[in-house]
Parts: structure tokens; C-alpha cells; sequence
């Protein structure tokens, strides 16, 4: 983020009008083609697919990152679907408690447990923030990000599940999983048992050794689960609940 947008942000949380046109500003106009758009490769479309035409569900968002910019549960909200949005970004957190008020919008980073992390943070509006060091070092290397571009905070994750359980959100249609490069370790300790999920789309790169091996993974924990490859985007794969 920018010198000029970090000194506007402070300056707009102070004052409240000029807070809510921020939100507004950086939702519906800075962003505006993609309130038509929602998903970035069309994944919101096929997902719908998989429901009836006129369902209204429920999803959840972990990684949620913007309400409107390159966003998998847009489309569902515009059409009447609410949910639970998750993202370890506060200024993401207060875009979606301006944009959809009416959803459960939490500020939390993700984990197999409760423990102590190392925060990689490159901007209030970059949606390449991560807590994964394997995947910060990708990100280094492949949009040649330096080492000053990036601030590091010390941060407390928390469950997946914590989060669910709190809030009494159990049967769940459609399930958003992007939290670059970390969705292995949260999944690998999620209870699918315990929370009725029907639909999940997640995002797997593949480009070395290290995501290829992560990959596997993430599809086996699916796969044991009764989770089947439907369809899939670039990096996102949309897999189905088969009862």
C-alpha cells in the first residue's frame, strides 16, 4: 500500500464520513467492474450449477480478502445467500462489515491450533498477505517482492473450528477456501464429520515441488472425506460432497 493510501486510511478511520467513503470508494467505485464480474475465472457459475436455480444457501469464506473484488460468494449474496467471511486482514473485515452487514464477518488468522505466527503483511489491500513461510518465499521470488516491501507482525492463529463452534454455524452449502498457501494446515485438522459442508472450492497451485507435494495432500484429506473433483479454474478446484 501506498504512503498516500496509508495516510488516507488513517485519516478516514478518524473521521467517520470520510471512513465510510473509503468503504464505499474502495468497494463500488475503485473496484466497480467487478461487482459485475464476482469471480475471477468464473467459478461462482459452476458452483451455482451444482444447486438448484432458485437455492439459497449458506457459505462460508475463509480468506474472504473483498466483498467485490475477485470474490467466489458475490454472486451468491446478490442472490440472496448470506454467510460467514474470514480473513486475517482487519481493513478486509470492516470492507465486508460495510458491504454485508447482515453476514458474520470475523478477523482471524487460521491454523491447525492455537499457537503463536509470523505475520507476512504486504499491504491493506494486497491480497497476497500470508502466514505461510513457504508460500512467502514463492511470492518473493515470483512477483519479485523485496524484503522491504514486506512487514512482518507476530500474530495468535485460532481453529477453524473455534470459529464455527462460536458462532453455531454447522450446515454449510458452499465453503471458500484461499488463505495463500496455508488451506493444508488448517484442513488437516478440520472435523468434516462434525460440520455438514456440501460443496468447497479451493485454490492449489502447483509450481514447484513443495505445492505439488501440498496438493496431493489437500486432495487426499478431500477424498477421505467423500469429497469429489467436480470442476475447476486456473488454481481453483470445486469439489462435491458424494452421500
Amino acid at each position: 500500500m501506498s504512503t498516500k493510501n496509508s495516510k488516507f486510511l488513517k485519516f478516514s478511520k478518524k473521521y467517520s464520513f470520510f471512513k465510510k467513503f473509503y468503504y464505499f470508494y474502495n468497494i463500488y467505485i475503485r473496484n466497480y467492474k467487478f461487482y459485475f464480474q464476482g469471480s475471477q475465472f468464473g467459478e461462482d457459475k459452476k458452483i451455482l450449477k451444482l444447486f438448484g436455480k432458485n437455492y439459497i444457501g449458506k457459505y462460508l469464506d475463509v480468506g474472504c480478502f473483498h466483498p467485490t473484488r475477485s470474490n467466489n460468494t458475490l454472486l451468491m449474496f446478490k442472490k440472496g445467500w448470506s454467510g460467514l467471511n474470514i480473513d486475517l486482514n482487519p481493513l478486509a473485515i470492516e470492507l465486508f462489515n460495510f458491504a454485508r452487514p447482515k453476514d458474520i464477518n470475523i478477523c482471524a488468522a487460521l491454523s491447525s491450533k492455537k499457537t503463536k505466527k509470523k505475520l507476512y503483511f504486504l499491504g491493506d489491500l494486497d491480497s497476497k498477505n500470508t502466514i505461510d513461510t513457504n508460500h512467502k518465499n514463492w511470492l518473493k521470488k515470483h512477483f519479485r517482492i523485496k524484503n522491504s516491501d514486506i512487514l512482518t507482525k507476530n500474530i495468535t492463529t485460532t481453529t477453524l473450528e473455534t470459529l464455527l463452534d462460536k458462532n453455531d454455524f454447522f450446515n454449510i452449502d458452499f465453503m471458500n477456501i484461499d488463505i495463500e498457501g496455508n488451506e493444508l494446515e488448517v484442513l488437516k485438522s478440520f472435523n468434516f464429520k462434525k460440520f455438514e459442508i456440501k460443496v468447497i472450492c479451493i485454490e492449489m497451485i502447483s509450481y514447484n515441488k513443495y505445492f505439488k507435494n501440498r496438493k496431493k495432500k489437500l486432495i487426499q484429506i478431500l477424498k477421505k472425506n467423500r469429497y469429489r473433483l467436480v470442476d475447476k479454474s486456473e488454481f481453483n478446484y470445486i469439489f462435491k460432497k458424494i452421500y
